[in-house]
């Protein structure tokens, strides 16, 4: 009995002995003192026990070794390790959960060595991380997270819900091992919600968007889709054409919508400007055909980068199943051929609204579709309609996949609670 109880420390010895002697490849060596760095740098055991910032850290790494056995044999690995302090934040976190435990450092291990210091100030990377189970991500190559490195040098990690985590500064930044690198966080990363939880609660510029979804059938389902990139336009955008959108059957809705969806891609920031900066870029949506009336135009004029003619406003915002970028107007597939106005402040929309009922701040309209929400608190009685169109849906601990027609706005309201409390530093809140 005492030896079989001894297995797991056994196990996780043998696990960081086998570390230390692992191939180390970074992505970001650049000159001789950090390559003397990575040679002298010590097994993975030995540099967590030996910082006590790290130690509730390490004590989930000794009580779950497994963990270890995920790690990539060849390429680097980079450890984002939240301190004591972090971990002090996010006092309702169950740390005797095995399988929370598991997923939440499975999303603070990225498959891939990151030395922070040697990014260039300003883009914005997209990094995956070994977190994979469905009950957390609908991304096939393992849930995601940005890192920025500012101009003053300040770095910083989003995740969920636009939860940052700030890198700590030297020497918690950029810890060599002899497999990779250590970061310390000041915050715990949050695996990102499905679409519903993301637009409604965390973003609330994007609810015309989110109800028109619903209004349209598209939601929820379009949760449950793997690896999709949305164009998600803005309230303002909305309200600015809702004299023209009003009138517009489901499906036709749908149509406008899926004009929006570009499916089987996590595209960041960083992968458009790219595109941009090829001529002719273009991406199929959820439309499906391949006529260019089904495909939206990516374009880039000095760091404004388009979709048609509306200008993206704020990038990378992350989801249970991908990412969404948010524009300032509601593409319409029958104007694909619509450029931007380089001269203009402001893109004009490419919907014909009635005589009127312009607006140029969205504010003399209310924001349309939000009558399309599921309810979550003091829901009335459903009608008839509202039980067809507004199914809500709940699953694992992000809710990716089953769905249900109630119980959401309980589930909803503790997350948003627990979100109050420790400042989003918590894994999986809430189903939508």
């Amino acid at each position: 009995m005492h030896e079989r109880s001894r297995s797991p420390w056994r196990l996780l010895a043998s696990l960081l002995a086998m570390l230390a002697t692992a191939p180390f490849s970074s992505m970001a060596w650049s000159n001789g003192r950090e390559a003397k760095r990575a040679t002298e740098a010590k097994a993975l055991g030995e540099v967590l026990a030996g910082n006590e910032e790290l130690s509730t850290y390490y004590s989930l790494i000794k009580q779950n070794p497994d963990i270890l056995l995920q790690l990539p044999h060849s390429g680097g690995v980079t450890l984002i390790a939240p301190s004591n302090e972090a971990f002090n934040k996010s006092h309702v976190f169950d740390l005797t959960d095995s399988a929370l435990v598991t997923s939440l450092l499975q999303y603070h291990i990225l498959p891939l060595s990151v030395n922070v210091s040697s990014l260039e100030p300003g883009p914005t990377y997209l990094f995956p991380t070994l977190l994979t189970s469905s009950a957390y991500t609908n991304v096939t190559k393992g849930q995601n997270i940005l890192t920025s490195r500012q101009h003053d040098d300040t770095a910083v990690i989003t995740s969920g819900l636009g939860t940052r985590s700030t890198i700590l500064e030297p020497p918690f930044q950029d810890i060599p091992f002899t497999g990779g690198f250590i970061q310390v966080v000041d915050t715990l990363l949050v695996p990102p919600s499905r679409l519903e939880t993301t637009a409604r609660d965390a973003y609330k510029d994007l609810t015309s968007f989110l109800g028109a979804l619903f209004k349209s059938g598209l939601a929820p389902d379009l949760s449950s889709q793997r690896d999709i990139t949305i164009l998600a336009p803005r309230n303002a955008a909305f309200q600015s054409i809702s004299s023209a959108l009003d009138p517009l059957s489901k499906e036709d809705l749908a149509t406008v919508l899926k004009y929006h969806i570009i499916p089987d891609k996590v595209l960041s920031s960083s992968d458009l400007s790219s595109l941009a900066n090829s001529t002719g870029s273009s991406l199929a949506t959820l439309l499906g055909s391949d006529d260019k009336a089904s495909k939206v135009t990516v374009s880039k004029a000095g760091n404004n980068i388009f979709f048609n003619s509306a200008q993206l406003l704020q990038s990378d915002v992350l989801l249970a199943n991908g990412v969404i970028h948010i524009i300032d107007n509601v593409l319409n597939p029958d104007e694909f051929a619509e450029t931007p106005d380089l001269e203009a402040k402001s893109q004009t929309p490419v919907f014909q609204v009635s005589k009127g009922a312009e607006t140029r701040t969205g504010t003399r309209v209310p924001a349309p579709f939000t009558t399309w929400l599921p309810c979550t608190t003091d829901c009335p009685e459903p009608t008839v309609e509202a039980n067809t169109q507004r199914t809500a849906t709940t699953t694992g601990r992000n809710g990716v996949n089953s769905q249900s027609s109630s119980g959401m706005g309980a589930q909803v309201t503790a997350a948003a609670a627990i979100l109050g409390a420790v400042g989003m530093g918590v894994i999986g809140l809430g189903a939508m």
